[in-house]
């Protein structure tokens, strides 16, 4: 088992989408970036909207870096699959985090 995992980590993600059952665990980049530019607009959007208070204003302000840095990270031609897998789930609290904000909005 544990052979079959580095062996995994170790292929590209091209020949893993060919395995039937292994491509599909894995994250669709483009998807991610699409949902990781939504995030950054979101953020962007509820700074300048005036519509929270000071703390969660400072909340976003701490969120929008991090949303950025995802993004650009995302829109490199190339990333490896296990880092893929690690921007997903940053994405994936991120989205969180931002929905909790959301619903605070006056």
């Amino acid at each position: 088992m544990v052979w079959a995992m580095v062996a995994c980590a170790m292929m590209p993600a091209v020949a893993l989408a060919q395995i039937p059952g292994v491509g599909s665990m894995l994250p669709n980049k483009a998807q991610l970036l699409e949902q990781a530019q939504k995030l950054v607009a979101d953020l962007t959007s509820m700074k300048s909207s005036g519509k929270l208070g000071a703390a969660d204003a400072g909340k976003v302000d701490s969120l929008l870096p991090k949303a950025t840095a995802l993004n650009t990270e995302l829109a490199k031609p190339q990333v490896e699959p296990s880092r893929l897998t690690q921007l997903a789930g940053q994405l994936g609290d991120l989205q969180k985090q931002v929905g909790a904000l959301k619903g605070l909005m006056k």
